[in-house]
C-alpha cells in the first residue's frame, strides 16, 4: 500500500487551509505526488433576475482569473515538481470524482463543513457526496475545539470495525497503514445495550451473548486478515465510543470502512457519518470495492478542466 497520488480538494477557506499540514506530512512520508484542485461556482446572485445582465463573457473571465491567481499563490511546502494546480468551473463533487477516476489517485484528503453548534451535525455536501461515490481511501477532519496540534506524525491508530465482509480488508488495509506509519492499532466495535432490547427483559445474557458473538466474528477476520490487534467492545453508539476511545488513547488517527451499501436515505451502513462528525482526529475511511478496482484505468483526458 503506497499513496503515491493525493487529491486536495481545496475551497481556500479555512477549514480547508488547515488540512496543508497533513496533507504536507503525508505527501513528504509517501513521497506522493499532489494535486490541489480548486472547483468554481459562478454566484448564484448573479443568475437572480435583477442581475442577470451583468453576466457576459468578461465578468466570468474576470471570476475565472482571480480564481486562477488564488490557485498559483496557494501556499503548499512540497517541491513545486510535486504539485500539480487544477482549475475547473461547475460542481465540486463531479469534478473531483472524474479526477479520481481518470488519473489514478490513491488518496483524497479534504476536510468536512459544519460550523459552530452545527459542527458536530452536518458535513458538508462534498465531502457526503464523495464517501458515498469514490472507492479510493479518504482523509477527512472535521477539526473540533478538542484537537490537538498540527499532525507531525502517527503513532496510534483505533480502527472501528463491523463484523461484515468488508472486516478482513479492512483489517489488511489498517496493518499496511500502521506499517508504513509506524503505528500501533487497537480496533473498537459497539454493540449498543438498546440491541438486547426487549430481550433483556427475559434473557439477562443477551446483550453479553452478543457482545461474545462479535468478538468471536472478529477475531475469525483477524485470523484471516493476518492480524492480532487488541480489541474494545463497547455498549454505546460507534460514533461516540470511537471519538472517546479516540481521546483517551490520544490516537492520531481513525480508520475505519465504508461500505457503499445504502439504506432509502442514503446512510452509510458503517455509520461513517458519525465517526467522522465526532472524531477529535483525521479519520480514514476505507472502501472495501478499492481492494477490486486496484487495476485503475489511466486516462489522458482533461475534461473540462484546466490544468496550471
Amino acid at each position: 500500500m503506497k499513496f503515491n497520488h493525493i487529491l486536495f480538494p481545496t475551497d481556500f477557506s479555512e477549514c480547508s487551509r488547515r488540512l496543508n499540514r497533513e496533507v504536507e506530512w503525508v505527501a513528504t512520508k509517501f513521497q506522493s505526488r499532489v494535486t490541489l484542485m480548486h472547483v468554481f461556482e459562478i454566484p448564484v446572485t448573479w443568475y437572480g433576475t435583477g442581475e442577470a445582465p451583468l453576466i457576459n463573457a468578461e465578468c466570468f473571465q474576470q471570476f475565472a482569473a482571480d480564481a486562477k491567481q488564488r490557485l498559483l499563490d496557494y501556499p503548499m511546502e512540497l517541491p513545486a515538481n510535486r504539485v500539480n494546480r487544477v482549475i475547473a468551473e461547475g460542481d465540486a463533487a463531479w469534478h473531483i470524482k472524474n479526477w479520481v477516476e481518470e488519473h489514478d489517485v490513491d488518496l483524497i484528503m479534504m476536510g468536512t463543513h459544519g460550523y459552530g453548534s452545527l459542527r458536530r451535525v452536518l458535513l458538508g455536501s462534498v465531502a457526503m457526496k464523495l464517501l458515498h461515490d469514490v472507492s479510493c481511501p479518504v482523509w477527512t477532519h472535521s477539526r473540533y475545539e478538542t484537537d490537538r496540534s498540527d499532525l507531525t506524525g502517527v503513532s496510534k491508530i483505533i480502527c472501528a470495525v463491523e463484523p461484515t465482509q468488508e472486516a478482513v480488508p479492512l483489517l489488511r488495509f489498517t496493518k499496511e497503514v500502521a506499517q508504513q506509519l509506524g503505528a500501533t492499532v487497537r480496533i473498537i466495535h459497539s454493540v449498543p445495550e438498546i440491541q438486547a432490547r426487549p430481550y433483556r427483559y427475559f434473557d439477562t445474557d443477551f446483550h453479553n451473548n452478543l457482545k461474545k458473538c462479535a468478538a468471536a466474528d472478529i477475531a475469525q477476520s483477524q485470523q484471516e486478515a493476518g492480524t492480532d490487534f487488541p480489541i474494545t467492545i463497547t455498549d454505546g453508539f460507534i460514533g461516540q465510543d470511537t471519538a472517546s476511545l479516540a481521546g483517551d488513547e490520544q490516537a492520531d488517527l481513525v480508520v475505519m470502512g465504508r461500505g457503499k451499501t445504502q439504506d432509502i436515505i442514503g446512510t452509510l451502513r458503517t455509520h461513517s457519518y458519525d465517526i467522522i462528525r465526532q472524531a477529535p482526529c483525521p479519520v480514514l475511511s476505507y472502501c472495501s470495492e478499492h481492494a477490486d478496482s486496484a487495476s485503475h484505468k489511466q486516462i489522458t483526458s482533461e475534461a473540462a478542466l484546466s490544468l496550471i
